[in-house]
């Protein structure tokens, strides 16, 4: 069964969330602040499929809880917020979430997000990742451990860097339409902050540098194509 921390301070939609989690076949688990997130995760790690969180929480903020856990964590964080500034949004992406809902919301949608999301991460059997590694020039990626080596040096990313990246290695030298990477990536094809994709992509180049050169094709999408030094 999928297993979902929320971190959220207002009883009422964590009351509306439970019932609605429960009847998709979703555990969920809570914590009512920051720092209990914080605390929650360290004891239960990895147990959790998924993170939703709040930014405006008690005692730690979810941008500091957002950065923390991706100091050691790459579980999917979507961020759920009645801060639908987009400076907030492009911060929280830029930090590690993946997606970004903004309050009022349909609890519908978010099943949905979380569904689009778990897919794309469990599309491949667990022994198919095992034995599949990517390779493009300096760049190693591991698909079983979502592990991102440059020249064995262990780089940090999120799953869904590491997935734009793989796919993008995976049709190398071909212009990989946008949309095509927010549906078969990120699970849907519009997202309600247009912007998602693009700075997943701003976060990506940053962390992997000259080791491969991603172009953006203006109006169309990106491409990556090997590094001219």
């Amino acid at each position: 069964m999928t297993h979902i921390l929320l971190v959220e301070d207002d009883p009422g939609i964590v009351n509306s969330l439970s019932l609605y989690l429960t009847k998709s076949s979703i555990k969920m688990s809570t914590a009512h602040d920051g720092e209990g997130a914080i605390e929650l995760f360290k004891k239960s790690g990895e147990s959790f499929d998924l993170i939703i969180l709040d930014l405006n929480l008690p005692k730690k903020d979810g941008f500091s809880v957002c950065k923390e856990l991706r100091e050691t964590s790459i579980v999917p964080i979507i961020i759920l917020s009645a801060r639908d500034g987009e400076d907030d949004k492009v911060r929280a992406l830029e930090l590690g979430a993946d997606d970004y809902i903004s309050k009022p919301f349909s609890p519908r949608e978010l099943v949905a997000r979380i569904g689009a999301i778990l897919k794309r991460l469990g599309k491949q059997s667990n022994q198919e990742k095992k034995e599949l590694v990517l390779s493009f020039e300096t760049i190693t990626l591991d698909m079983g451990e979502y592990l991102l080596k440059i020249s064995d040096n262990i780089i940090k990313v999120t799953k869904t860097e590491f997935l734009i990246l793989a796919y993008l290695i995976e049709h190398q030298d071909h212009i990989v339409e946008r949309e095509t990477l927010m549906k078969e990536i990120i699970g849907y094809d519009h997202y309600l902050y247009d912007r998602t994709i693009d700075t997943h992509m701003k976060n990506l180049r940053k962390k992997i540098g000259d080791a491969a050169n991603i172009e953006t094709i203006r109006g169309i999408g990106y491409r990556i194509v090997k590094s001219s030094l």
